[in-house]
């Protein structure tokens, strides 16, 4: 009777192994090792692809590798060190600007320096100058955030093609007429249209906004 128990339990034993090693689970708890590549560090720059300006408070993260990550300075530069060697893909993301994966080639050797574009999000701004009588005003100066200029048509109209995402200052201008300020937010494939009204001196400033 022992020896027949002895016999089932061996059996059971082999049976149990056998299961084992057909499932894959003896093997699957085998620890992994993986292949050790030499590390480097990695600095770089994230720059506006229009403008080739540095842009700030950019994340910038290995895919592969989460816990390295930095965030671009006020001239766009970043740093993330012991990158291993071999293809990586940097992932880039900021307020205003389509997000972007870079794939790049890390050498054995270091330090290693990569310059990332990224696209603006962008939106349009169009609007129309008054004066005071309701007539439209043409030859107005109109400034957007101080480094880009227009002025009205004839029919009063003015417009800024491809204006990023975000906050803004407009301002008009013309002889004769007090300066008016505005601030506008621009969005993703919007259309900001404004409605402004000059008035000279002593009288009132009026602008109405629709996007």
């Amino acid at each position: 009777m022992k020896r027949e128990f002895l016999s089932l339990l061996g059996c059971s034993v082999i049976f149990a192994l056998l299961f084992f090693l057909a499932s894959g689970c003896f093997l699957g708890n085998l620890p992994h090792f993986p292949n050790l590549h030499p590390q480097v560090d990695l600095g770089g720059k994230v720059v506006d692809a229009l403008s080739g300006e540095g842009i700030s408070g950019a994340e910038v993260t290995l895919r592969d590798f989460p816990s390295r990550s930095d965030v671009t300075a006020s001239d766009g530069t970043f740093f993330l060190p012991l990158v291993p060697s071999g293809r990586q893909v940097v992932l880039v993301s900021v307020f205003g600007y389509a997000s972007r994966s870079e794939v790049i080639e890390v050498p054995e050797e270091g330090p290693f320096w990569v310059e990332i574009a990224l696209l603006p999000l962008l939106g349009k701004v169009v609007g129309f100058v008054f004066n005071e009588s309701g007539q439209l005003l043409s030859s107005v100066e109109v400034t957007l955030d101080g480094k880009q200029s227009t002025q009205s048509n004839e029919n009063g109209a003015f417009s800024f093609e491809e204006v990023p995402v975000g906050a803004h200052v407009l301002v008009f201008e013309k002889e004769g007429y007090l300066p008016s300020v505005e601030e506008i937010t621009v969005e993703e494939n919007s259309v900001v249209v404004l409605e402004v009204t000059l008035s000279k001196p002593g009288g009132s400033v009026k602008a109405n906004k629709d996007q």
